[in-house]
């Protein structure tokens, strides 16, 4: 291999493994961890009412699991039917407590949603993460299961 053609492949790497980090690969957020979680609570909010299903799926591990037996890939298509219909989601979000221990942390909150303007219904949604790769993820929820219900 010429000299020339060393420094373009070397070159090609350079560029294309910056592209991949910063496409792939988000520097942490900063802030506490306490604001981290709060923002990452409001980004899934936001992102469920816009119907954004990568919105809300950045935000769950793959090692979610919880006591109902839903999976990360069985959680994303709820979330995916969910976004496909065209009634649209309110929600009010209220985070009372965050704890955080190390790499882990959990949340109560207490949530009100409407579906296309129609009746309030409120849940208990609890939550635990866990920080991976510098950023926290879902990876259990309790009490947002029956929400589903209002879609069919």
């Amino acid at each position: 291999m010429g000299r020339r053609t060393a420094i373009t492949a070397l070159v090609i790497a350079i560029v294309g493994g910056a592209v991949y980090y910063f496409a792939f690969h988000r520097p942490p957020r900063q802030g506490s961890d306490r604001e981290q979680i709060l923002r990452m609570i409001v980004d899934v909010e936001r992102a469920v009412e816009q119907g954004r299903v990568s919105g809300v799926m950045e935000h769950i591990s793959e090692a979610y699991e919880d006591s109902h037996g839903l999976n990360r890939r069985m959680v994303q298509r709820l979330v995916t039917a969910g976004a496909r219909d065209q009634q649209r989601a309110d929600l009010s979000v209220q985070v009372p407590d965050v704890e955080v221990t190390g790499d882990e942390a959990t949340f109560a909150a207490e949530v009100d949603y409407s579906v296309s303007g129609g009746e309030m219904i409120h849940m208990t949604v609890t939550a635990t993460l866990a920080r991976e790769n510098g950023r926290w993820k879902v990876i259990s929820a309790e009490g947002w299961q029956g929400a589903e219900a209002a879609y069919y």
